[in-house]
């Protein structure tokens, strides 16, 4: 039994990881693809996209909550629920959700056929090696962060995320500057995360954790923004941090990482 509570444990701090590493990944991923999907944009699709959110606001998207409503809550008092808004808000927003979704749905299509050009599988090749470029950062991290308990796992855990950054930069052939901006912050993040561990343990600990990565990613990017205008001002600019793409690059990865450990869900019981 204690064998089984213990895969059970760990299959949801891997869970959790991986959640919170999929959301890291993922502003990249529908950046890209919005780019590349608005470049070719026509009434036709603008049409028919509307047509399909329309069918998703007000025939999938309402059974599916009714669904969850009746398997939720207990019988006795199901007959107590009422509508909260009105039908024009009710509307509005499942349309805006259901727009939402099939816009991100085109862009990440977008992604993979465009990246599939040269091949029928090198698309999702491609798109998968981009979010396991942005992903495996924030998973060695977290995994460290929620293996610190058994005392045998927190060790060998904390040595992957220290050297995770370094072990992408190599695997996605990097340039220097990258590894090294990559670096120091994920060290600092790690660092603050296993302070909020060890102070404040229990499930709300990945939103403090959330806030760690959000603060230490904004003053790591305003650091790094003045450093590179000083080296450019010295006309050493070889030494930069960061261009341009590969700054707002970083701007959504610390969006999605915060985001990610905000909605990810705690392995741990609630105290």
């Amino acid at each position: 039994m204690s064998t089984l509570r213990g895969a059970l444990a760990g299959l949801a701090i891997v869970i959790t990881s991986f959640w919170v590493a999929i959301c890291a990944a993922a502003p990249e991923f529908i950046w890209q693809g919005l780019s590349l999907a608005l470049g070719h944009l026509n009434r036709t699709e603008v049409l028919a996209a509307l047509l399909v959110g329309l069918v998703l606001a007000f025939f999938v998207e309402p059974v599916m909550e009714r669904i969850r409503h009746l398997l939720s809550r207990p019988p006795h008092v199901r007959h107590l629920e009422f509508r909260t808004h009105g039908a024009l808000f009710t509307a509005g927003l499942s349309i805006a959700f259901a727009l939402t979704s099939i816009c991100l749905h085109e862009a990440m299509n977008a992604f993979v056929s465009d990246r599939g050009a040269s091949g029928p599988d090198s698309g999702l090749a491609a798109g998968i090696g981009l979010t396991a470029e942005w992903a495996i950062v924030p998973f060695a991290i977290t995994i460290a962060w929620l293996t610190m308990q058994p005392r045998w796992l927190a060790v060998p855990t904390g040595a992957v995320a220290v050297v995770a950054a370094y072990f992408t930069g190599w695997l996605f052939d990097w340039p220097v500057q990258s590894v090294i901006a990559t670096t120091i912050p994920s060290l600092v993040i790690l660092g603050l995360g296993y302070r909020r561990m060890l102070r404040t343990p229990g499930h709300r600990v990945l939103d403090r954790c959330a806030r760690s990565v959000a603060l230490v990613g904004a003053i790591w990017l305003v650091a790094a923004a003045a450093f590179d205008m000083a080296m450019r001002l010295s006309h050493l600019a070889q030494f930069s941090l960061y261009d341009a793409p590969s700054f707002w690059m970083d701007v959504r990865f610390y969006i999605g990482w915060a985001i990610g450990l905000a909605l990810a869900p705690s392995p741990f019981r609630q105290r």
